[in-house]
């Protein structure tokens, strides 16, 4: 529930909560006034609900938010400048991805409508395709099995070979309209972390064009990937300082952030 909310605007209606975690109303209620009397979850009477300040000290307890902006941004920077394009890092969240930093050349209106936060199954998008290449096959198969029937599963199943096979996966106006992307996993002993990839408008992107891109989203991805393993991997070497998240007025300031 938190993470759907996390990745909508907000604050956002009860009902269209509900369709996004696929619960009936009054079940998306009970978990929101649990997340609600706890503080993860603040409610803004019929302007909806948005995340509450503790959930926002959670997030700085165990997200490491300066140590992987840090690492990640000079990068996608670079790749941007050097494509043109956008470029975008997406870390793996379940069964889904989630869009966490994107660097853009220049102030260009024909650029990429996406958004931080922004979430999807790993069976859309070049994105989530590439995390779901890389995954074990048992995990692999639950997600295919949940978010892909029948002919659409057979096909997907045979593109995820092609995309081990490659290194890399396209998307052709998948899920922006008039958009096409590549995209190569993070690996980190080759578990996937996440995705880079690089997007455009299809004009300026067709598909041999997002073949030639394969060669620096590749080596950008060898460059960041094991920076992104010690701030997020199993076997992470970055020591994360505790924060005292009971700390009233901490989460009070908190609670005022606008989203």
């Amino acid at each position: 529930m938190l993470e759907a909310l996390g990745g909508m605007e907000q604050p956002a209606s009860l009902l269209a909560i509900a369709a996004a975690v696929d619960l009936s109303k009054a079940s998306a209620y009970r978990v929101l006034r649990t997340l609600q009397d706890e503080g993860y979850v603040d409610h803004l009477g019929r302007r909806g609900y948005r995340i509450g300040g503790r959930s926002v000290a959670l997030a700085s307890l165990i997200g490491p938010r300066p140590a992987l902006l840090q690492r990640a941004h000079p990068v996608l920077a670079k790749l941007a400048a050097v494509t043109q394009e956008t470029a975008t890092l997406h870390l793996r969240s379940g069964e889904h991805r989630v869009l966490v930093l994107r660097a853009e050349p220049n102030a260009d209106p024909k650029r990429q409508p996406v958004r931080i936060g922004e979430r999807a199954p790993l069976t859309s998008g070049c994105n989530g395709r590439v995390i779901l290449a890389h995954l074990p096959a048992e995990q692999a198969a639950e997600v295919i099995s949940t978010h892909a029937r029948g002919r659409r599963r057979v096909e997907l199943e045979r593109e995820l070979v092609t995309i081990r096979a490659d290194g890399y996966a396209l998307s052709f106006s998948e899920n922006h309209r008039h958009f096409n992307g590549i995209a190569a996993a993070l690996l980190d002993d080759g578990h996937p972390l996440g995705a880079l990839s690089i997007a455009g408008p299809d004009e300026r992107l067709p598909e041999g064009a997002l073949h030639r891109l394969a060669q620096p989203l590749k080596s950008a991805c060898t460059q960041l990937a094991p920076h992104l393993a010690n701030v997020l991997g199993p076997n992470s070497t970055l020591r994360l300082e505790s924060l005292d998240v009971t700390i009233q007025g901490f989460v009070e300031t908190a609670g005022e952030i606008e989203f």
